[in-house]
């Protein structure tokens, strides 16, 4: 009995140990689902139509970060507009934060709507994975205009207030502001009509519904290379090579707005994710093809990883919020 006893007692020593040594073999910090990710499509969603330049860049580089993410997983992207692009991140804001839905987000709908108050949530609700580009805003008109020149714009605005429409991506996004600023900088009244892409306000302009457009460069190019668009004015803070003689108008005093497009994940999406993701789209910005397509589109890849894109979302909330105050947009 005693000797039956012994054996026993070994037995069970030797199956503790073995199930101890097995859960330790675990790593704490990677628990399976994360280890393995992704297992299935990952959804990422845009918040404005179909051809516009954040659709633009954000379809290049997800088809491109196929070949980058593990498991042979790839990013399918579709469109949901309205809200200036505040409804497509509310839905990523209330998502599951498992890395399986994206936001496609750009100065519009994350950082002016936040600044504006007109949003269920705030900019930094979100993990930044990466920034892909960064644009200038660009004032433009059709080629037939009847003014060739900005002076010639401010002359015409300036004679006659509220007669002077232009078409940006939605109420408060960063091209309506930067029409404002414009605006309150020389004096002049004018009128801003939303759609729900720059795509649809360039549609506007050129069948003659709207006398502008405030567009960044990779929306304009397809149609200033065609003649239908003309250039009036570069309103960003950065020059560009595209369009390098149009007027810029920081070096009047003018404050400057681009417009950037960037990824981010619901809030508390685990880091081991996170830079899977941000690894993914790093490589992808760096292909030769991506380069030449963003550069085809008037454009080029601006990558930012997540700790520096979370950087570049304050900066920009500060500078937005400051410029909104004194247009007075909000009280």
């Amino acid at each position: 009995m005693k000797k039956g006893k012994k054996l026993l007692a070994v037995i069970t020593t030797l199956a503790l140990l073995i199930s101890t040594g097995c859960a330790q073999s675990k790593s704490p910090t990677a628990p399976a689902g994360e280890k393995n990710y992704p297992t299935k499509p990952v959804e990422m969603t845009v918040g404005f139509a179909a051809g516009g330049g954040a659709d633009l860049v954000t379809r290049i580089t997800a088809e491109a970060s196929k070949k980058h993410l593990p498991n042979g997983q790839s990013i399918v992207v579709s469109n949901k507009t309205g809200g200036s692009g505040s409804i497509q991140l509310a839905e990523i804001f209330q998502s599951k934060a498992d890395g399986y839905k994206l936001g496609s987000v750009t100065t519009g709908n994350i950082i002016m709507q936040p600044v504006l108050g007109k949003a269920p949530y705030k900019a930094t609700d979100f993990e930044p994975i990466a920034l892909l580009n960064s644009a200038p805003n660009l004032l433009v008109v059709r080629s037939d205009a009847p003014f060739k020149t900005f002076e010639e714009f401010l002359d015409y605005a300036k004679k006659n207030p509220d007669k002077f429409t232009y078409g940006t991506s939605g109420v408060g996004d960063t091209k309506h502001v930067a029409m404002e600023a414009l605006n309150l900088q020389y004096g002049i009244k004018t009128k801003q009509v939303s759609f729900d892409g720059s795509a649809q306000s360039l549609t506007a302009l050129l069948g003659g519904h709207i006398m502008a457009a405030v567009v960044m460069v990779q929306e304009a190019k397809p149609h200033t290379d065609s003649g239908k668009i003309k250039v009036l004015a570069n309103l960003g803070s950065s020059k560009t090579d595209v369009y390098k003689d149009a007027p810029y108008l920081k070096d009047k005093g003018y404050a400057g707005f681009d417009t950037w497009t960037g990824i981010v994940a619901p809030k508390g999406t685990p880091k081991e994710i996170i830079n899977i993701l941000a690894d993914a789209f790093k490589k992808s910005l760096q292909e030769s093809q991506v380069i030449a397509d963003f550069k085809k589109a008037g454009t080029e890849p601006s990558y930012a990883g997540p700790e520096e894109f979370k950087k570049i979302i304050e900066a920009s909330y500060k500078s937005a919020e400051d410029v909104v105050k004194k247009a007075g947009l909000v009280k």
